[in-house]
């Protein structure tokens, strides 16, 4: 709840801000003033209804409200910091850093106008293609070799998928699309990389989400590791759900795929006593020689899976900072925040998950899909 109330005050700054911005900028332009205030004053006081009431209001209203603030919320984060930084330009140029206020305030008028008119429609562009980049996800092909032996097969196509958050924003009508992207292509083995659901599992049962995830199969199987978010409400819950649709969890678990390769589930990081990558390998007697494919949501550490001789190793988790400039941030905390690497012998690939979390946008980034296709050695 403090979260949401801390959610709820930044909102209201933000909008006040870049309000107040724009009020200051249409100075002598009353009817500019009166659309702003519309404008701004409509969104505060839906989002302040939506905040305060949804327990109380339709559940189609309550998404509409969702979209539209976490929409609004990026627009005001994203108006706002052009805003300061065109201040700062200008500061800089008039070389007038000593009294950035007073100088502010002494902007030509037309200047201002200008400048608020040009932020707002820079910052509505990034969005719209934000929001395409979103609804229409990308399928990257990456071919991987693996020279061992997987019993009689040369190849597999593996959908690999991670990070759905299905829920309150992520709804059916995503879940639909999501599935129908990965049926499409024909896969032989379909892997997630944990994350499947957001939060609670009351929205996933509300609008049976689960009618659209039995629709997953292919010939090799479906599985998952755990996330962060399943493990946050209701985990057994959901894991119990998983299961039942037909998408086997691997929790510190493998199994050998056709008498041919191995899959390996490690538990999400949150679970603290969770089995180091070589202790799960040597406890699941996995036969080192048959390849193996591990999925790992995280990816915090690389070198323990290329250390205990994994073939692939597939994970999630960081969206690629989901939109600018989350994705400088996580190409700074991770290793690889987004794609493919070679470690040794180790084909590493992190996704940047085809959901996401709040606003549905992705700015700087992708909604993927991955198929790769494994080839062996004959």
């Amino acid at each position: 709840m403090r979260a949401l109330i801390n959610a709820f005050i930044i909102h209201l700054t933000i909008n006040i801000l870049v309000y107040l911005k724009g009020y200051h900028a249409f100075e002598g332009k009353k009817w500019g003033r009166i659309i702003l205030t519309i404008l701004f004053g409509t969104e505060l006081l839906v989002y302040a209804t939506g905040f305060f009431f949804y327990r109380h209001l339709p559940e189609q209203i309550t998404q509409l409200i969702r979209v539209m603030g976490t929409s609004w919320m990026l627009f005001l984060l994203y108006s706002g910091g052009v805003l300061l930084l065109i201040d700062l330009c200008y500061l800089i140029w008039r070389k007038q850093l000593r009294n950035p206020l007073r100088s502010i305030r002494r902007q030509p008028h037309r200047l201002k106008m200008h400048f608020f008119l040009v932020t707002i429609v820079i910052v509505t562009a990034i969005m719209i293609h934000g929001r395409y980049r979103f609804m229409h996800a990308v399928v990257q092909q990456v071919p991987v070799t693996v020279n061992k032996r997987a019993g009689d097969l040369d190849s597999v196509r593996i959908a690999m998928i991670g990070d759905l958050h299905l829920g309150w924003m992520i709804d059916r009508s995503h879940t639909n699309r999501f599935v129908n992207l990965i049926m499409a292509q024909q896969p032989d083995l379909i892997l997630f990389v944990g994350d499947i659901f957001d939060s609670q599992i009351e929205p996933v049962l509300q609008q049976r989400m689960d009618e659209e995830l039995k629709r997953l199969s292919a010939p090799l199987g479906v599985y998952t590791c755990t996330g962060n978010h399943e493990y946050r409400y209701e985990s057994e819950q959901k894991i119990k759900l998983l299961n039942d649709v037909g998408i086997t969890v691997l929790r510190d678990s493998a199994v050998l795929v056709d008498s041919a390769f191995y899959v390996v589930g490690r538990e999400d990081i949150v679970i603290h006593h969770r089995k180091s990558t070589e202790d799960l390998l040597t406890d699941q007697q996995v036969d080192r020689s048959k390849p193996v494919i591990l999925l790992n949501h995280t990816p915090n550490n690389l070198d323990e899976e290329a250390e205990a001789g994994v073939d692939i190793a597939l994970y999630g988790h960081t969206h690629h900072g989901q939109a600018f400039p989350g994705n400088i941030a996580t190409e700074m905390l991770f290793e690889v925040a987004h794609g493919y690497k070679k470690k040794g012998d180790t084909h590493v690939y992190v996704t940047s998950g085809i959901g996401l979390v709040g606003p549905q946008y992705r700015i700087g980034t992708v909604s993927e899909m991955v198929m790769l296709t494994v080839t062996f050695m004959k």
